[in-house]
């Protein structure tokens, strides 16, 4: 009997040993997950949709913008036709509470928004900001996370983020951007000059 504990003991030592020194670093692999991502991009490229590298900052007090500023309106709840596109359809913030956008930005400059939202939860967290483009059409969809641990909570539900991409890919032309939401999205028209 002696020896079977030993032999388990020795195992063990050697198998965490072993672990330690040649395991992965960075995130474990999620085979699920990695075939829902993969399905997911294959059909928004299958439809023409493309994501748009973009930089967030949060938080941020909302600065008045130079020059004119976009008349935001609010139609259709939800993804609305991209919903399909998604394997597993993304976690959304509650409500878009208000907008600052360009109404135009001159070709090849950055386009800076500023929105605040709402959570339904304050057990959640926005995590990924992802901006698609199709044609002239771009779309936002802020996707929340939840927070780790069983006592972490945010002091708010709603908070201003500031995005900002490229408008050096994009060719003149008036263009529809909206931020998606479970509450009616917030759309706006703005023109790359």
């Amino acid at each position: 009997m002696k020896w079977i504990v030993l032999a388990i003991v020795i195992f063990m030592v050697g198998y965490t040993a072993v672990n330690f020194f040649f395991r992965k670093k960075g995130p474990a692999y999620r085979p699920y997950q990695d075939a829902q991502d993969r399905a997911t991009v294959a059909r928004l490229l299958a439809a023409g949709w493309h994501k748009v590298p973009l930089e967030t900052r949060r938080p941020v007090d909302k600065p008045a913008l130079d020059g004119a500023t976009a008349t935001i309106s609010h139609e259709l709840a939800g993804l609305g036709d991209l919903e399909a596109k998604f394997a597993e359809r993304p976690k959304l913030i509650a409500t878009i509470d208000s907008v600052t956008a360009p109404a135009s930005v001159v070709h090849g400059e950055n386009c800076t928004v500023y929105f605040t939202a709402s959570l339904s939860k304050l057990k959640d967290q926005v995590g990924d900001l992802t901006l698609y483009q199709h044609d002239h059409e771009l779309v936002l969809i802020p996707s929340l996370e939840a927070l780790p641990g069983k006592d972490l909570m945010s002091r708010w539900n709603d908070s201003t983020y500031a995005i900002s991409f490229s408008t050096a890919n994009l060719p003149p032309g008036r263009y529809t951007m909206r931020i998606v939401a479970l509450a009616p999205a917030a759309t706006w028209h703005f023109e790359v000059k």
